[in-house]
């Protein structure tokens, strides 16, 4: 995900891990790739939240058997986008706040798709069309719901 901002042109990347090690590694690596002051690790959350244009949620937290918030509720606000990596479920509590805050938000579905095309390349050696599959997971995920009639965004397992 970092790599992927810095190539997208952020200026600036926070890191933020509750193993301050782990963020600093990282922010080292992603400097030493993209120039210095591009990363910077930081164990200040309330701090960095309150300078970020938004935030990347790249934690187990909202999984299933991870439910909650990887941050406090006050530390969002209206002004941020939110970017969910998890995906199962497709709804997290963290999307529903930021949903509610009335943030720009994105949820973990093109992180489905698209590591399910790199593994079906990966074990086939074919491409995948991911357009395709993320029509095709839309599509299965409305379906879903309609016929629960609730938040079925979970996929069951056969």
């Amino acid at each position: 995900m970092a790599h992927g901002l810095l190539n997208l042109g952020t200026k600036h990347l926070a890191i933020c891990d509750k193993v301050p090690e782990r963020a600093e590694a990282l922010a080292a690596a992603l400097c030493a790739r993209f120039g210095p002051g591009r990363a910077a690790a930081s164990s200040d959350l309330d701090r960095v939240m309150s300078l970020a244009d938004g935030l990347v949620h790249a934690t187990p937290t909202g999984m299933v058997r991870h439910p909650g918030l990887p941050l406090r509720p006050d530390l969002l606000k209206p002004s941020h986008w939110v970017a969910e990596i998890v995906y199962f479920p497709l709804e997290t509590e963290l999307l529903r706040l930021a949903r509610r805050l009335g943030c720009r938000h994105l949820d973990g579905s093109g992180m489905a798709v698209h590591q399910a095309a790199a593994a079906f390349r990966l074990f086939t050696g074919i491409e995948a069309d991911a357009g395709q599959m993320r029509r095709d997971f839309d599509q299965l995920v409305s379906a879903r719901r309609s016929l629960a009639g609730t938040d079925a965004s979970v996929p069951s397992v056969a």
